[in-house]
């Protein structure tokens, strides 16, 4: 591989932009070659903004496949897209980092998974929160036993939605046919995801959904709660309609709390001093890290920290709960 990894990203909207493209942009050993999107608009406004050449610019992603100089592609489009075009990446030889939700069902995702395999490529996904800093030292603290055994973790991840919260640039989001889902497939899957990093497998899950502040005809909000075997129990928070409110992550152990508010320091109570005590420069640009450990796994074929696999589990966790919420029965998983 040469010197530089190159490149390209398919799909040009708000993630490609604040988070792809800017992470990539802050790497000396990266180029970014080539843009792919059918939307000229969103195609040639990033391509301005990253000096990508007029014919390196595809309305075809596939044209962009073609190319023999890309090494990798970031899959940012539309989350009904993810599968057939991370599958078509995959057999076109490239690596693939693939935006969450991996897939909107989960034969489509154990088809990316199987895909990565045959190709004998990296496939990553784009779990965020994994590679803030305050996460891992919140999982670093874990580790290191800080709170005794870990017995509970609640999450709250919920803003005012696609077009508020987030700047969307088309309006797939609240369309089940492209979308798959609503808040759950979007900001629950990322909750999903961190409790399971921070604690290990979910073994049963149960959850609501509903709508509640947006007219849209997916949800706006959903609840869920899970286990961790005999070990642990969680609970998630998530929605599209939320205000301002609590952001982050609580793990209660056998010795201790450890508080992950989003907008604050990290909070560790020890039992053994009965005090209180902040990290305050637990601080980073996760999507410059999320981007430094995808190239990093392209150059070393190392298995990335948020890799096909995780993100097949979090797909099967996400079925899981809207089975739950339609019986209104919990789900055991494998």
């Amino acid at each position: 591989m040469a010197e530089k990894v190159k490149i390209g990203v398919i799909g040009c909207g708000a993630i490609a932009r604040y988070t792809h493209l800017h992470g990539y942009a802050q790497l000396d050993d990266v180029e970014v070659v080539a843009l792919a999107d059918p939307y000229r608009k969103n195609l040639n406004l990033l391509g301005d903004m990253h000096n990508i050449p007029k014919d390196a610019r595809y309305v075809s992603y596939e044209d962009l496949l073609a190319r023999d100089d890309i090494d990798a592609v970031s899959v940012c489009t539309p989350n009904y897209l993810h599968g057939p075009q991370t599958v078509d990446a995959l057999r076109a030889g490239k690596h693939v980092l693939c935006e969450k939700p991996m897939a909107t069902s989960v034969e489509a995702a154990e088809a990316m998974v199987n895909a990565a395999a045959d190709a004998k490529k990296v496939l990553m996904v784009g779990f965020t929160h994994r590679y803030l800093k305050h996460n891992q030292v919140a999982k670093g603290l874990l580790e290191d036993g800080a709170i005794g055994n870990p017995y509970m973790i609640r999450v709250r991840f919920a803003h005012d939605g696609p077009y508020k919260s987030w700047a969307a640039t088309t309006d797939w989001f609240f369309r089940p046919e492209k979308a798959g889902g609503g808040a759950l497939l979007d900001m629950g899957i990322h909750a999903l995801d961190i409790s399971r990093y921070m604690l290990g497998e979910i073994t049963s899950i149960s959850g609501r959904i509903g709508t509640f502040g947006k007219d849209i005809v997916v949800e706006d909000t959903a609840v869920l709660n899970f286990s961790f075997g005999d070990r642990a129990l969680g609970y998630i928070e998530t929605g599209w309609s939320s205000k301002e409110g609590v952001l982050g992550l609580e793990i209660y152990g056998t010795e201790g709390t450890i508080v992950v508010d989003y907008v604050t320091p990290i909070r560790v109570f020890r039992a053994s001093t009965g005090q209180w005590e902040e990290i305050t420069d637990a601080k980073n640009d996760a999507a410059v890290a999320e981007m430094r450990h995808f190239v990093d796994c392209v150059k070393t074929g190392k298995t990335p920290l948020t890799s096909g696999i995780d993100g097949l589990i979090s797909v099967k966790l996400a079925a899981a709960v809207y089975e739950s919420a339609k019986t209104g029965c919990s789900v055991c998983l494998e």
